[in-house]
């Protein structure tokens, strides 16, 4: 009986090791563990775009590239990317601190960072002005400031939150987002043509598509171009911008 009760006993300890193992990647809720990294401090250079600068640090090195975490501003020459290179280049040879997350590298070798200046926390501050979007958010340290800041921005109706004021702002509509068909439909309701020439799409990051005009009533595809993998599986958003550079429609999604 004591044996007996001795298996039991180790069987029940087993299947609870392997419980502790299986169970979270069977949920789905795999937590990482969250590492705590030192700040570096640097000198910012020059600052390349919105959310792209260049330092110099005793840890990080010499001209070293970062692109700032959690963000994603308009591509240069596109409205409001003056604006975010504006914010940053006040801090340019100034002494900054940067923090890493998760990831320390993207695929262009620029380092990830988080920048702070005297206590300021640039990346925040750039989505509370409206002057960037969230950008690949999921287990980053600072998700919730940053995601609270960009809400902020959006309530408020600044920068990129601008709305629009254009005669076809109400009746340029989303019909259709298919993530696996790599397509959206979008049309105009309106009574009248509309002339959107300057007016675009974008997603999260940097994918870009061009309108034009579109007749009264009528629906238009767009595709994603040369098998180009555009709109993410896991979730992403779609903006839709006048010749200004100011929101017209939003729209995000989460699988």
């Amino acid at each position: 009986m004591k044996n007996k009760r001795l298996i039991v006993f180790f069987i029940v300890i087993l299947a609870l090791a392997l419980l502790s193992i299986y169970y979270p990647k069977l949920t789905g809720n795999a937590t990482q563990t969250q590492v705590n990294y030192e700040k570096e401090t640097a000198i910012l250079n020059r600052v390349l775009d919105g959310d792209t600068i260049e330092v110099t640090g005793p840890v990080i090195g010499n001209k070293t590239h970062i692109r700032l975490l959690g963000i994603n501003t308009p591509e240069k020459k596109m409205p409001f990317s003056n604006e975010s290179k504006v914010f940053l280049e006040q801090f340019v040879n100034k002494t900054i601190q940067l923090e890493r997350d998760k990831e320390d590298t993207d695929k262009y070798n620029r380092k990830l960072r988080y920048i702070y200046y005297e206590n300021r926390f640039l990346n925040q501050e750039i989505l509370e002005l409206g002057l960037a979007n969230s950008y690949y958010m999921d287990n980053l340290r600072y998700n919730v400031l940053l995601l609270n800041a960009e809400a902020q921005a959006k309530n408020l109706g600044v920068g990129i939150w601008t709305r629009s004021s254009d005669v076809c702002f109400s009746c340029i509509y989303l019909r259709e987002l298919n993530a696996t068909q790599e397509l959206f439909i979008i049309g105009n309701n309106c009574s009248f043509n509309c002339e959107l020439s300057g007016w675009f799409v974008k997603d999260a990051g940097r994918n870009t598509f061009y309108l034009s005009s579109m007749n009264s009533n009528t629906e238009r595809v767009f595709y994603s171009k040369n098998n180009t993998n555009v709109w993410n599986d896991e979730g992403d958003r779609l903006f839709i911008f006048d010749k200004k550079g100011y929101l017209v429609l939003f729209y995000e999604y989460k699988f």
